[in-house]
């Protein structure tokens, strides 16, 4: 008798062990997704405010490639004292990135996509980037607002959300520097 309800005590003790295990392995997940989601937007927070150029993601627009209207971004940054465009991208559930010299046709100095954060999913009825053309900073304020989730069937998106202002775009730089895309690898 004292087995019997030894027995049952240890799987019901297993049980539970199990299914916390489980809770803080999907918690452990969310948390580093988010953490990823985060830090791509410290990036794009550094090269917008460095940014002399900020394209309209609304007007950004390539599906074949990836680039979807308020899923791409496109800068003009100076950031870490280098001159360069840089894109954004959200594809296939990921953030990602790549840039290129101003003169890319003649050095070919252009990167490959490289994934900043995975579980992202924005589609085009939730942007993740947009111009806030509301505010005082006119067409230099971004909104970035990335939906992170690594089960869309099971649990509900978080997002990260920022504002960032190009503190550079203001001086009047061409609006063409950028306008010419590298091909897509």
């Amino acid at each position: 008798m004292t087995t019997a309800v030894l027995s049952i005590v240890m799987a019901m003790s297993m049980a539970f062990l199990v299914s916390a295990q489980r809770t803080v392995t999907i918690a452990d997940t969310r948390s580093n997704n988010i953490d990823q989601a985060r830090l791509g937007v410290e990036q794009l927070d550094r090269q917008i405010r460095s940014g002399n150029l900020i394209y309209n993601p609304a007007q950004e627009n390539d599906p074949a490639n990836g680039i979807r209207p308020g899923l791409a971004l496109r800068v003009y940054t100076q950031s870490n004292s280098v001159q360069r465009c840089v894109q954004w991208r959200i594809y296939n559930n990921l953030l990602q990135t790549r840039s290129w010299t101003t003169t890319w046709q003649v050095d070919d100095i252009v990167s490959g996509w490289r994934t900043v954060a995975d579980h992202i999913v924005n589609d085009t009825g939730s942007p993740a980037f947009s111009l806030d053309a509301t505010s005082s900073f006119g067409s230099r304020l971004l909104n970035i607002s990335l939906l992170v989730n690594d089960s869309r069937s099971s649990s509900k998106n978080s997002a990260v959300q920022a504002s960032v202002a190009g503190r550079n775009t203001q001086y009047g730089y061409p609006n063409f520097v950028c306008a010419t895309i590298p091909p897509y690898s």
